[in-house]
C-alpha cells in the first residue's frame, strides 16, 4: 500500500498565498451545490477540461456515478481523490485512492481547468458534531485567479505521481492544454447566475418553511388558548367557562374574549365563569373580570361567577373592589341551580 503523502491542500494553499485568498464557513450541503455549479458549466457547454475532485466519503461516488460519466465524456481527464475505487471503468477517470490517514482525506476540494475559466474550490472539515451530514461545516476558499489554481495544480500533482504514477504523465499531457487563465466574462455571468438562482431557490425554500412553521406556531396558539379557556354549552342559552391554574393579566384576556366568543358562538344569555380551580387574583386579573361581567352585558348576557375560595374573597375585598353587582356563588353546583332559575327551570326528581 502506498504511504500517505501528507500534503493538505487547503493548508499549502493558505500557506503559500496567505490573505490574498479570503476564505468562509460553508456547509457539506453547500459545497456540494458550488461543485455541482462548476460541473453543470463544463455539461451544459460541453467544454473541454481537466478537472481534479476529491471527497470525504466513497458513498457520493455511487450517487453521482451518472454525472461522473457524463464529465468523463466530455472532459479530457477526471482524477477523483478518495479512500476507495468509484464505481467507473478505469478508462473514464483516474483513480486516486488515499490512504487512512491521508490530509486529504479531510479536505473537499475541486479544480476545474477549461478554455474559458479555471477555479479551485477547497474547504477543510471543521470535524465539528452535526446530527446530519449535510450540515458539517468546513473553511473554505473559492477562486478563480489564475495564480490560485496554479498553486492548487502544483500542491495536487506530486500527489497524482506517489498514488497514480502510471497516469501521471498523462494527466499532465492533458494539463498542457488547459493553463490556468483570466476567466472569461460570459462564462463567469453564467456561473454567478446559476449561483445566485440557487441562493434564491434556498431562500424561498427557507422562507416558505419559517411562514408554515409561523402559520403552525398561530394553529397552536389558538389551540392552547381554547384549552386554557374553554367555553362548554351546558343546556339552551347558558355556557359554563370552568378556569384553572394560574390567571394573570395575559389569561384574564384571553377569558374576555372566549366569553364573548362563547355568547356569540352559542347565543347564550347566561355565561358561568368558574374559578373554582384559581388560587388567587391580583389587581388586574380582578378588573379584567369586571370588565368581563360588563363586555357580557353589553351583549345582552348576565355573568353568573361561582368557586370563590375564601382566599380570593379576602383579596378582593382587601383590593377595595367592587363585585357588588355580580351574580355571585360558591360553587358550580349552585350557579348552575341559579342559572336554571333565570331560564324558569329547576332540577327536581326523576319519579
Amino acid at each position: 500500500m502506498t504511504s500517505a503523502v501528507h500534503v493538505s491542500l487547503f493548508a499549502t494553499l493558505q500557506r503559500d498565498l496567505g490573505q490574498s485568498v479570503p476564505t468562509f464557513t460553508a456547509s457539506k450541503a453547500t459545497l456540494v451545490d458550488v461543485s455541482h455549479t462548476l460541473e453543470d458549466c463544463i455539461i451544459e457547454n460541453r467544454l473541454p477540461s481537466v478537472l481534479f475532485t476529491g471527497f470525504q466519503e466513497s458513498s457520493h461516488w455511487r450517487e453521482e456515478t451518472e454525472r461522473y460519466l457524463e464529465l468523463a465524456g466530455i472532459a479530457n481527464q477526471i482524477c477523483i481523490f478518495a479512500g476507495g475505487v468509484p464505481p467507473m471503468p478505469e478508462e473514464y477517470h483516474i483513480a486516486v485512492t488515499l490512504t487512512g490517514d491521508d490530509p486529504l482525506r479531510q479536505e473537499w476540494f475541486l479544480l476545474v481547468l477549461t478554455q474559458h475559466f479555471s477555479a479551485v474550490l477547497c474547504g477543510q472539515d471543521n470535524l465539528a458534531a452535526v446530527d446530519h451530514e449535510a450540515e458539517r461545516t468546513f473553511t473554505t476558499l473559492l477562486s478563480f485567479e489564475p495564480e490560485v489554481v496554479r498553486a492548487a495544480v502544483t500542491a495536487i500533482m506530486p500527489i497524482v505521481y506517489r498514488y497514480r504514477p502510471d497516469r501521471a504523465v498523462e494527466l499532465q499531457g492533458g494539463l498542457s492544454m488547459f493553463p490556468p487563465r483570466q476567466p472569461n466574462g460570459t462564462y463567469m455571468t453564467k456561473l454567478m447566475t446559476k449561483i445566485i438562482a440557487h441562493l434564491q431557490y434556498r431562500y424561498d425554500h427557507h422562507f416558505n418553511q419559517i411562514r408554515e412553521l409561523q402559520r403552525q406556531s398561530s394553529s397552536l396558539r389558538d389551540m392552547v388558548s381554547e384549552l386554557a379557556v374553554p367555553v362548554v354549552p351546558l343546556f339552551e342559552g347558558v355556557i359554563v367557562v370552568p378556569l384553572v391554574g394560574a390567571l394573570d393579566t395575559g389569561r384574564a384576556q384571553q377569558v374576555l374574549e372566549r366569553v364573548l366568543e362563547g355568547v356569540s358562538q352559542y347565543q347564550a344569555d347566561i355565561v358561568i365563569l368558574d374559578i373554582t380551580g384559581v388560587a388567587t387574583v391580583d389587581t388586574n386579573v380582578a378588573n379584567y373580570l369586571i370588565q368581563t361581567f360588563r363586555a357580557t352585558s353589553l351583549l345582552g348576557a348576565r355573568m353568573i361567577l361561582t368557586g370563590i375560595s375564601t382566599q380570593i374573597a379576602q383579596a378582593i375585598v382587601r383590593l377595595g373592589l367592587n363585585f357588588s353587582t355580580i351574580v355571585t356563588s360558591s360553587n358550580l353546583q349552585s350557579g348552575i341551580q341559579i342559572a336554571l332559575g333565570l331560564r324558569g327551570h329547576r332540577i327536581t326528581p326523576v319519579r
